[in-house]
């Protein structure tokens, strides 16, 4: 069963969205500062956090946005992880709009 934003944050405690949006901004703030160090380990451990939060939801098009992510930076591919990290930062931002409309 496919879970949706608003799924899990209706059902789960009343600060979670504000917790997850506080969580996924800070770490896409945190893996745009490593790109711009050229920093793939620190890209690949915020990926991986990345993909956690969609996975809590069962995002799987985030989920595998944030995959690709982990392992562009470990094999130091840099333009492919900005690529995604473009990517990422519009699928969540989307996601979060969507759950602020509703």
């Amino acid at each position: 069963m496919t879970r949706r934003w608003s799924d899990v944050f209706d059902e789960g405690p009343a600060d979670l969205l504000v917790i997850l949006t506080t969580s996924v901004y800070a770490d896409l703030r945190d893996a745009a500062d490593a790109l711009a160090k050229d920093d793939a380990l620190r890209i690949g451990y915020v990926a991986h956090r990345l993909k956690g939060s969609a996975r809590l939801t069962d995002d799987k098009r985030a989920i595998a946005l944030c995959a690709s992510l982990e392992a562009a930076a470990q094999s130091g591919d840099m333009k492919h992880a900005q690529l995604l990290l473009e990517e990422i930062e519009r699928v969540f931002r989307e996601a979060m709009h969507t759950r602020d409309s509703s």
